[in-house]
């Protein structure tokens, strides 16, 4: 075929005008997945606790704009959800923070967490991939999430040693590891799971030992039965239970405080690199067709027509993108495999594919300008021989 003999004719005897091409469009490829794993880490970040909870409805505090620190409900509260017809069951979450300074003695560097008070066996309480759940609402254990085994490599059946702080003393607190969970992460922080009593008497507090039987802990996560309606439940549960509100847990992540600002940020970055892209390749592009007006002239003074001529620029755009997007992928599947698990990127295939034909469909929009250009010149005039 004659276009893509031209085409990689050119290219070759152009060869290093073509590689700066190929490694700018790479250093924007690998910019543009990065942006979208960490974009997809970040909101991984804000809803996998919610995600994963396994139920359909949460409830809060009213008048607290599902924020869940400053949500506050008791065990009245609870009794009172229990009674909605239509609620299978009804578990209690409790959030607070804290930081594992040892493991089996040993001293860390220090991770802070986010320690997650849970009723046993009740919605909330986390399932695990290896190990045992939680039995026992006073033990001294706790199930950690996946991003806490991977920081810290703990074994099963191994102790870890919390700080937290209560009164004006820090505290130090042994628990046991009994199993793993999937992802967990609250606003970012990876989560271990505390039973409920036990993590009453060690979040931080003003005074050291728990709160007694008025036990105090943030939403509640209610399971329904299989024929309810949620949102007619969710009414009933407003209407029952006085000083309450009730989402869905969808609603409750992305109800967290920045999650829509971040998600448009990244959003709004990805959409100027694709920009990037169609001015770089569209520029380069139209200073090579400038360039050439003569030789493009005396091929269609030859019988070559502008079609044939667009299509082998269209060629050599194609294979340029082919190229810089395959050594930015690859660029950034090493960087990948070098970054430390702290950093919050997730590569999700679909969306990795959706990134790298959104770059490769602005490849024919970047060279409409080229494409003009060529269409417009007259064989005679580009060889000199008309006024």
């Amino acid at each position: 075929m004659l276009s893509l003999y031209l085409a990689t004719k050119e290219m070759v005897r152009n060869k290093r005008r073509f590689i700066s091409v190929f490694l700018i469009v790479a250093l924007i490829t690998l910019l543009v997945l990065f942006t979208s794993a960490l974009g997809d880490g970040l909101a991984q970040g804000a809803s996998e606790l919610f995600e994963r909870m396994g139920t359909e409805l949460l409830v809060y505090q009213q008048d607290v704009d599902f924020q869940l620190p400053a949500s506050r409900l008791g065990r009245a509260r609870l009794s009172q959800i229990r009674r909605v017809p239509g609620v299978a069951a009804v578990g209690p979450v409790g959030v607070s923070t804290a930081s594992i300074i040892a493991v089996d003695g040993v001293e860390s560097s220090g991770l802070d967490v986010s320690m997650l008070g849970v009723e046993p066996r009740q919605p909330g309480s986390p399932a695990t991939f290896a190990g045992d759940e939680l039995n026992d609402s006073r033990a001294a254990e706790t199930v950690i999430d996946r991003h806490v085994s991977e920081r810290l490599d703990i074994p099963l059946g191994a102790t870890i040693t919390v700080k937290v702080v209560q009164g004006m003393e820090e505290k130090h607190y042994d628990l046991r590891v009994v199993g793993y969970a999937e992802g967990r992460k609250v606003n970012f922080i990876p989560s271990i799971f505390v039973p409920l009593r036990r993590w009453d008497q060690i979040k931080p507090q003003a005074t050291p030992g728990g709160g007694g039987d008025d036990l105090i802990f943030n939403i509640a996560a209610v399971q329904l039965n299989r024929n309810a309606v949620p949102l007619d439940v969710a009414a009933q549960i407003t209407a029952t239970v006085s000083q309450v509100e009730v989402t869905d847990p969808i609603t409750a992540y992305q109800t967290t405080q920045g999650y829509n600002d971040m998600m448009s940020t990244i959003s709004m970055q990805q959409g100027f690199m694709l920009m990037i892209v169609v001015l770089i390749v569209g520029s380069f592009f139209q200073i090579q067709t400038l360039q050439k007006v003569a030789q493009i002239g005396m091929l269609e003074a030859i019988g070559a027509s502008s079609g044939m001529v667009i299509i082998t620029l269209l060629i050599q755009v194609m294979v340029t993108l082919l190229v810089g997007l395959g050594v930015g992928a690859a660029a950034m599947w090493g960087m990948a495999q070098a970054m430390p698990a702290s950093v919050p990127i997730v590569f999700s295939g679909s969306k990795i594919t959706i990134t790298l034909l959104s770059l490769l469909v602005s490849g024919p929009i970047s060279c409409l300008v080229a494409a003009r250009t060529i269409l417009k010149i007259e064989p005679l005039r580009a060889l000199g021989l008309s006024a």
